[in-house]
């Protein structure tokens, strides 16, 4: 499975429409769990609002919920691919 991290900052229409926040993230965890992958999600203060933690399959399943999340208009994100520490062991002994 790919990692991904997300960082969000709501926009004005966000903040705006905070108390239709659950169905967006029931609507973006139902994707998600449809492409066979998981999601933690995290409020957070300081520069971002919310952190994502996403794993899916492959790349394009991610275009896929990047795509319907920033559909929705309410979260700017900034999208950082990801790898534990093992899987960065592992690529570096193979150099």
């Amino acid at each position: 499975m790919l990692k991904y991290i997300v960082l969000g900052k709501w926009t004005d229409q966000g903040r705006k429409t905070l108390d239709e926040a659950s169905e967006r993230i029931k609507s973006i965890k139902s994707l998600v769990e449809e492409l066979n992958g998981s999601l933690s999600l995290y409020y957070t203060f300081g520069e971002y609002d919310l952190v994502a933690i996403i794993q899916l399959p492959d790349e394009d399943s991610m275009a896929r919920v990047l795509i319907k999340i920033n559909s929705m208009q309410s979260v700017t994100t900034k999208t950082l691919r990801a790898w534990t520490d093992t899987e960065f062991i592992n690529m570096v002994s193979e150099l």
